[in-house]
């Protein structure tokens, strides 16, 4: 898990089946000084994250299937947990 700060989200006209209900939020990975560490990611998220907050995010794939249901799911970055201020 990786934490990141939510800078946006993002709608999909054709989505794959698997990502139905989901919403796509647009996260940058921070270091462990709150600083940029890296490029901007597509992450699903079904905690209700808003742009802004502080996630944790995670690109385990038996984590993410588990949570979508299905074995198919293309998605590579799924929101784990908001952080309290």
């Amino acid at each position: 898990m990786q934490v990141a700060r939510v800078i946006g989200t993002t709608h999909a006209t054709v989505r794959h089946p698997s990502l139905d209900g989901w919403r796509l939020l647009v996260v940058l990975p921070l270091d462990i000084d709150d600083k940029p560490d890296g490029f901007p990611a597509l992450a699903i998220d079904n905690l209700g994250a808003s742009h802004g907050d502080r996630v944790f995010f995670t690109s385990d794939g038996n984590v993410i299937r588990e949570l979508v249901g299905r074995n198919d799911c293309p998605v590579r970055f799924a929101v784990h947990g908001i952080i309290d201020s």
